[in-house]
C-alpha cells in the first residue's frame, strides 16, 4: 500500500455520517459531547454498513492532530489517532514548553475571528482539565519608530515611548528610537501541556490513540480509506493528516511545494532572575527575536530567533545544537538582554514547515483532510484549526472562516 495517485470516491455527507452511526453522542448541558450509552450497538451497525471500525483516522498527534481528535471525540466520533513517536514528544514543531499568542497582530485580518476563538478554546480546555495552559502575560512588540494607528478603536493596546519602556522593563535594552506596542491579551501557551490535555480529553471521550506507530501507506477507494502501519491495518470513512514536517512524505501529490527547516531555541539563567520571572515581564518580540518570561516549573529565560531556518529533512535532521545555533541566541542576549548574557542552560531544535498555511479538504481525494505548513506561526491557532478539521471531516465544510487556508 502506498500514497494514492487518483481520486475515486464521493464526498461523505452529514446524512451519511448519521446513517453510519457517527453522530453517536449526546449534547450535555455543559456543552461537551460524550458517546451515547448504545455505543456498542452503534459500532456494530457502523461496521456492518461501512466495513470500518473507525469513522475517522487522524495521522499525527502534535499541535493540530491532538486538537482534532479532541474535537472529534467530544462530538461522539469514533476516532483513531496515530503518532509515529510518543504521544507528547519534542521531535516536531511544538517542543520547548511554550509558544506565543497575541491579538493585536491579527486585528483587521482574516485571522482575527480565528485568534479570538482560540482564546475561548484555551480557557475551555483549562476548565475541562484543571490545568494551566494559557498564561496571559501581555505581548510587547518593540519596533523602530513604530506606528500603530491602524489599530485605533479595534482592540485594547498601549503604546510606550523609549523612556516608558526603560522605566517599565529595564531588563530589556533597545535603541532610543524604538517604541513598543503592548497587547494585554497576549501571553504564552504551554504547548506540550496543551497537546497532552487535548489527548487526555480525547481518550476520556472514547478516542483510541496509538503512540509509537508509524504510517507505512494509505489509499482511498469508493467505500473507505485503508491505512497500513508498522503495527496493523485500519479502515475508516475519512482520514485527516496532521503530520507536520512529514506531510509532504505522506501526501506526495499536493501540488504545493512544502519545505522543512531547522531552528533552535535557547535558555539561560539571568543575573537578576526576578526581573525575568512570570508576572514581571511579558512575552516579547524585538526585530526577528522573540521570547518568554521565566516559568516557575522550568529553569531559564527562553528566547529564539524567528527566521526561515536551515533546510532539512525531518528524518535526517541534526538534533544536536551547534555553535551557529548558539550564535543567534548570543547576538540577541548581547544586544538586548545583557543581564541574561550567561552560559546556556539548554538548547532545543525544532522545525518549521513552509508552503502554507493549509487547513483544507484535499482537492483530489474525497476522504482526505489536512493541516500543514504553518511556518512557525501555527500553534496559537491549533485548537481552532483542530475544530475546523473536525467539521471538515464530518460535514465536508466548516462554519469557521477558513477559506483563505483552503487548497
Amino acid at each position: 500500500m502506498n500514497s494514492p495517485e487518483s481520486p475515486g470516491s464521493k464526498n461523505l455527507t452529514r446524512r451519511t455520517f448519521i446513517e453510519s452511526g457517527v453522530v453517536a453522542g449526546t449534547l450535555l448541558a455543559s456543552g461537551s459531547t460524550t458517546v451515547a450509552s448504545a455505543e456498542d450497538k452503534t459500532l456494530n451497525q457502523t461496521e456492518k454498513t461501512t466495513g470500518t471500525k473507525y469513522q475517522i483516522i487522524v495521522v499525527g498527534l502534535g499541535a493540530m492532530g491532538s486538537a482534532c481528535v479532541y474535537h472529534l471525540a467530544k462530538r461522539g466520533i469514533r476516532v483513531l489517532g496515530i503518532e509515529q513517536f510518543d504521544i507528547g514528544h519534542g521531535l516536531g514543531s511544538s517542543g520547548g514548553h511554550t509558544r506565543q499568542t497575541k491579538l493585536a497582530l491579527y486585528v483587521g485580518t482574516p485571522y482575527e475571528p480565528l485568534i479570538r476563538r482560540s482564546f475561548e478554546l484555551w480557557r475551555q480546555l483549562e476548565r475541562e482539565t484543571r490545568q494551566p495552559v494559557f498564561e496571559q502575560t501581555g505581548w510587547l512588540w518593540y519596533r523602530a519608530n513604530g506606528e500603530w494607528d491602524n489599530l485605533a478603536g479595534k482592540c485594547d493596546y498601549e503604546v510606550f515611548g523609549p523612556r516608558q519602556l526603560q522605566q517599565r522593563y529595564p531588563q530589556i535594552v533597545v535603541p532610543g528610537h524604538f517604541n513598543g506596542l503592548f497587547d494585554p491579551v497576549g501571553g504564552l501557551i504551554r504547548s506540550e501541556r496543551a497537546i497532552a490535555c487535548h489527548c487526555r480529553v480525547a481518550l476520556e471521550h472514547g478516542a483510541e490513540l496509538h503512540g509509537r506507530e508509524k504510517l507505512l501507506g494509505w489509499e482511498e477507494n469508493d467505500k473507505h480509506v485503508e491505512v497500513q502501519t508498522d503495527r496493523g491495518q485500519y479502515r475508516a470513512d475519512q482520514i485527516v493528516f496532521c503530520s507536520g514536517a512529514w506531510t509532504s512524505k505522506m501526501l506526495k501529490d499536493l501540488e504545493r511545494r512544502l519545505t522543512v527547516t531547522r531552528l533552535a531555541l535557547g535558555w539561560v539563567w539571568p543575573k537578576d532572575r526576578e526581573r525575568f520571572a512570570l508576572g514581571k515581564m511579558p512575552i516579547w518580540k524585538i526585530d526577528n527575536y522573540y521570547g518568554f518570561p521565566m516559568l516557575p516549573d522550568y529553569p531559564g529565560f527562553k528566547l529564539a530567533m524567528h527566521w526561515r531556518g536551515q533546510p532539512t529533512d525531518p528524518d535526517q535532521i541534526d538534533r544536536e545544537p551547534n555553535q551557529g545555533d548558539e550564535t543567534h541566541i548570543r547576538e540577541c542576549l548581547a544586544r538586548h538582554f545583557p543581564e541574561a548574557d550567561n552560559p546556556l542552560l539548554a538548547m532545543k531544535i525544532c522545525m518549521y514547515t513552509h508552503g502554507g498555511p493549509i487547513v483544507s479538504r484535499h482537492p483530489k481525494f474525497q476522504r482526505v483532510c489536512l493541516a500543514a505548513a504553518f511556518g512557525g506561526g501555527g500553534f496559537k491557532f491549533s485548537n481552532v484549526y483542530g475544530e475546523a478539521l473536525a467539521e471538515l471531516a464530518t460535514e465536508n465544510e466548516t462554519t469557521l472562516p477558513m477559506k483563505h487556508l483552503a487548497l
